[in-house]
């Protein structure tokens, strides 16, 4: 399917509603008038994936959004200024077979030797079976002689064949410059629909053949159709919790609580593999396909009759359609608005629905790792498990990770007092158990935060119980020490993992236990204020808003004194996942943490394992050696004190931290003086931080 949209981010609403109601495989726009700046983000449809080729300068540029469950990758991206955009993508049908689909723009004003540009780089893709969808402003109801010589040797077929800019008053009813050009015109068949999104008609074909299955996307949940909270919470009343405080080992306590939890949950809330619905869009109502079905059968009307009447009477529908589905989306996330403005993190996630930023976590149908590309799904987690486990080790330190190493050393302090855990009490787990957001996944040990909060008064002692032992053995158990890791598209190339971002999930029970550790550590850290004034990531009290309004004064004052400003932004590349725990553990000796206290972190950052989970299958254990867990509560304090010594190098300029951004800047009375003077702070900033240079990104 096509359509040349003149503008693709004002219909941008429109183009959701009709990949909503025409489910196409593949659709393709020209004329989509996008700049680099844009995000996909802001134009994603649910469900398919999102390729273009942009112009540089103003107007043109082509993308393709192809539907997921498609294995599809960019072969060819091109755009010459004034003459054409080319995207060409490759489509895999079957182990066997492949399509070669293009999009294409070319203005009216291109010179001729666009033409042969184009037919040079399409031909080497003419082998296999191949489509081009677009916009090339030539009428082909009147071919020009050079253009069907072209299309005559490439053995190319325009299947398109009514007009499809409309115009009633000339003698042909219009022109015919939106194409469908295929090698193969046998296995296809075409139609032109209406003028929906801009003066030129949407144009589709259907080819003929085997469809390629979107396959469904399975979960394993718990089913609750015979769940019975009262004899579920009757169970558990009956274990007897209390022999945990006889168990001495803190693996044997976690097995203990683990195995009876669970024996009784599997009784009344079984696993069951079920079909998740494929994501569309929630504001599209019944009535506005109605109203769309009206829309196209008053379109058909008017063309089979040409009357004026008819085609006024279509014209008023479809700018009813218009208003009716600007309206819709419009008033769905008014009243999402509406209901969370008291809660923060659901207006967020309703401010990311409405940028369509969630992304598909349905596994690709291939991917490639080097040189090889897998269709075998189980394959396809263990190869995802295998680049997210070693994530960080580009980049390691040069030097050894043994707590000798020459990495940056602790800044000196004045003496602290020693930093011990104390007990957890029986009310804050309690507490922390009755807010657990019964709508989170459960990690690899299977323990759903629905059940654990319902069962809160119950389960509460025996929990902290296992908490405390935690402490007093320096152990953490090593369920909580695996990670269930969810690939999520973020666009691109489908094969190329890095075009995946990995989610981690913890265990429920090991998040509850590293919050009452954090508000431990954290009351230390602040009430000792260890923490630089310039640091505002992870902190309460402070953020982006007093980050940006610090930076601002601080530019403002320099502005008002008349003297030159100059910054570099530092972003540190895969900061979290590459964090050395020697040199961690080191920092927290620095700041008067225990012997007990550090052996409890080394045990924490040992043996951590993670594991890809997808559609219902399980890779296998990997270990991670290096970085703050993701996901976990504590991961981003131990980040900002990793971290926190670098504000210490800034010398004669000002330095700024939030989380793995940096920004270094500096005034003076010229810029010689100020270029020099942020040139030797970023030098002595590159030696402190406790990562090589390659990983820093200016």
């Amino acid at each position: 399917m096509h359509v040349n949209i003149r503008s693709l981010l004002p219909k941008f609403v429109l183009l959701t509603a009709l990949a909503h109601s025409a489910n196409p495989d593949v659709l393709a726009v020209s004329e989509s008038w996008l700049r680099k700046a844009t995000k996909n983000s802001e134009i994603s449809i649910p469900n398919y994936n999102i390729f273009r080729q942009d112009r540089t300068a103003k107007g043109g540029g082509v993308a393709v959004y192809c539907r997921d469950g498609l294995q599809s990758n960019v072969i060819l991206s091109r755009s010459i200024p004034k003459q054409f955009e080319l995207l060409i993508l490759k489509i895999t049908l079957s182990r066997n077979k492949s399509l070669t689909v293009a999009a294409c723009y070319r203005p009216p004003s291109a010179p001729s030797c666009a033409l042969d540009t184009i037919c040079e780089l399409i031909a080497p893709h003419l082998a296999s079976e191949f489509v081009l969808l677009g916009d090339l402003n030539w009428d082909m109801l009147n071919t020009p002689p050079v253009l069907q010589s072209k299309l005559d040797a490439l053995n190319l077929t325009q299947i398109i064949k009514e007009p499809t800019r409309y115009n009633p008053n000339s003698v042909n009813k219009g022109t015919l410059i939106d194409v469908i050009l295929t090698n193969w015109p046998s296995k296809y068949t075409s139609a032109v629909f209406n003028q929906d999104l801009s003066d030129h008609c949407l144009i589709a074909c259907i080819r003929y053949g085997a469809a390629v299955k979107r396959p469904p996307l399975i979960t394993v949940k718990r089913s609750l159709k015979h769940f019975c909270e009262q004899a579920f919470l009757i169970d558990l009343a009956r274990v007897s919790w209390k022999d945990i405080d006889l168990i001495p080992s803190v693996e044997d306590a976690w097995s203990f609580f683990k195995s009876n939890f669970l024996t009784i949950l599997d009784k009344y809330a079984p696993f069951k593999k079920c079909r998740t619905k494929n994501r569309y869009s929630p504001w599209f109502t019944p009535d506005l396909t109605a109203l769309d079905q009206h829309k196209n059968i008053l379109w058909r009307t008017a063309i089979a009759s040409n009357s004026p009447r008819d085609m006024q009477l279509f014209r008023e529908v479809r700018n009813q359609y218009t208003q009716s589905v600007r309206k819709a989306k419009a008033s769905f996330f008014r009243q999402k608005f509406a209901s969370c403005s008291s809660n923060s993190k659901k207006f967020w996630d309703t401010v990311k629905s409405m940028e369509n930023k969630s992304t598909s976590s349905q596994l690709p149908t291939a991917l490639r790792l080097g040189n090889t590309v897998t269709t075998d799904k189980s394959m396809i987690i263990e190869n995802f498990n295998k680049h997210f486990s070693t994530a960080g080790h580009a980049f390691r330190l040069a030097t050894s990770t043994s707590a000798n190493s020459s990495a940056p050393p602790a800044a000196p302090r004045p003496s602290l007092s020693r930093f011990s855990f104390t007990q957890i009490q029986i009310a804050d787990v309690l507490k922390e158990l009755q807010n657990l957001d019964p709508y989170k996944s459960a990690g690899l040990d299977n323990l759903d935060p629905l059940f654990l909060k319902l069962s809160a008064t119950i389960v509460a002692t025996p929990i902290t119980s296992l908490f405390n032992l935690s402490f007093i053995s320096s152990e953490i158990p090593k369920d909580w020490k695996a990670a269930a890791v969810i690939p999520l598209f973020k666009g691109g190339d489908t094969l190329d993992p890095n075009c995946y971002r990995p989610i981690s999930i913890l265990p429920c029970l090991s998040k509850v236990f590293e919050s009452q550790v954090n508000k431990q550590v954290t009351d230390h850290l602040e009430s000792h204020r260890t923490f630089s004034a310039v640091q505002s990531g992870f902190r309460a009290g402070h953020g982006c808003t007093s980050a940006t309004l610090k930076v601002l004064n601080d530019i403002i004052t320099a502005i008002d004194k008349r003297q030159y400003c100059a910054a570099v932004f530092i972003d540190l590349a895969k900061a979290f996942d590459s964090v050395n725990h020697h040199i961690l553990i080191g920092r927290l000796s620095s700041l008067g943490f225990s012997d007990d206290c550090l052996a409890w972190f080394t045990n924490y950052f040992a043996d951590r394992v993670q594991c890809v989970k997808s559609e219902g299958m399980l890779s296998g254990p990997l270990a991670v050696s290096m970085g703050v867990p993701q996901g976990s509560i504590l991961g981003p304090t131990l980040f900002s004190v990793y971290i926190n010594d670098v504000a210490l190098a800034a010398g004669d300029s000002l330095i700024h931290l939030y989380a793995d951004d940096t920004i270094l800047y500096t005034f003076g009375p010229s810029l010689d003086t100020v270029l020099s003077n942020l040139q030797t702070s970023f030098n002595a900033i590159q030696h402190s931080f406790p990562w090589p240079p390659t990983a820093l990104k200016r």
